[in-house]
């Protein structure tokens, strides 16, 4: 299988579109074997050069980590419904945890058809990651989830404490705490003599601020 170049996919939305058979098949052989394993560690293994399913820049840049997530995430998805067709097993995706479970056959009830009755949430991802017309998310798209996700994920008290680790007070933009945060950085480096945990701490709070003030 060629190295996947995730920036420059694009697909009309038929499954058809990009051949991911070979891809697939890998993923079957590894995880058939009981394997648990986290995607981002996943994702490390098809970057490995004896693969090289994804290029080594795969999770560099916003828009290639988004379609590299997705490309794999489309995979599993398809892997799983390949399992359940043959009944030969079912599979776990989440972000922590990729893994193989014990096949369960699908529910029969007078009012339903034979079908797989996976979790509900999981329907719903399903849907959305065997959708390969969400490929085409573009740049803007991609950076605005990424920021909600991260803004949603801060916690409200932090925003003080972080001005004034960085020696700033309001009010302040994004401009002024990236100035400060390079000159605090050079200053406080542990390849210059900072202390190592001040540095790290540092660097967290110009993680914070520069998406609150993004």
């Amino acid at each position: 299988m060629p190295n996947l170049n995730p920036s420059a996919t694009e697909t009309s939305g038929n499954q058809d579109a990009c051949d991911f058979s070979a891809l697939i098949t890998l993923l079957d052989h590894y995880l058939s074997q009981g394997t648990r394993v986290s995607e981002f560690d996943l994702m490390r293994w098809l970057q490995a050069p004896e693969r090289a399913i994804f290029r080594s820049d795969a999770l560099s840049d916003p828009l290639t980590l988004f379609r590299s997530h997705f490309i794999l995430m489309h995979c599993l998805y398809r892997l799983r419904r390949q399992w359940h067709e043959q009944q030969k097993g079912g599979l776990e995706i989440s972000a922590l945890a990729i893994y193989r479970t014990p096949y369960r056959p699908p529910c029969h009830t007078p009012d339903t058809a034979n079908t797989d009755r996976a979790p509900a949430h999981h329907d719903s991802l399903a849907a959305y990651y065997l959708d390969l017309s969400q490929l085409n998310t573009g740049r803007e798209d991609v950076e605005s989830l990424l920021r909600s996700f991260w803004q949603s994920m801060l916690l409200p008290d932090t925003q003080h404490q972080d001005l004034e680790l960085l020696e700033l007070e309001e009010p302040v933009d994004a401009q002024q705490i990236r100035r400060q945060y390079r000159r605090l950085a050079m200053q406080h480096h542990p390849d210059r003599g900072g202390d190592q945990d001040y540095f790290c701490r540092l660097q967290a709070a110009f993680q914070r601020l520069k998406t609150r003030y993004s």
